[in-house]
């Protein structure tokens, strides 16, 4: 499964899975041709990120791969925490 991360002024922001690369950078560089607007993407977690996009604030994106999480489904009404290593070894 590929994990996007998208770099917004130095803040890193891992995408949920699914996100579609071409699709985020397709709508930031219309709302730079726009002179700046709203861009907004679902976290991994189930969370929602609205980034003004503007000239002048810097964005990159990093594609990795990682394991399934199936947990991360892009649905914003059943937000989850990331595991962390408090959760090895216990069932959640």
């Amino acid at each position: 499964m590929q994990r996007i991360t998208l770099t917004v002024n130095d803040t890193s922001y891992p995408l949920a899975q699914g996100q579609d690369i071409e699709t985020i950078q397709a709508a930031a560089v219309d709302a730079l041709h726009k002179g700046g607007e709203v861009v907004t993407v679902t976290l991994y977690g189930n969370r929602e990120l609205a980034i003004l996009v503007s000239p002048g604030v810097p964005l990159a994106f990093e594609v990795e791969e990682v394991p399934d999480e199936p947990r991360d489904d892009g649905d914003l009404t059943k937000p989850f925490e990331p595991y962390s290593e408090l959760d090895a070894g216990f069932a959640v």
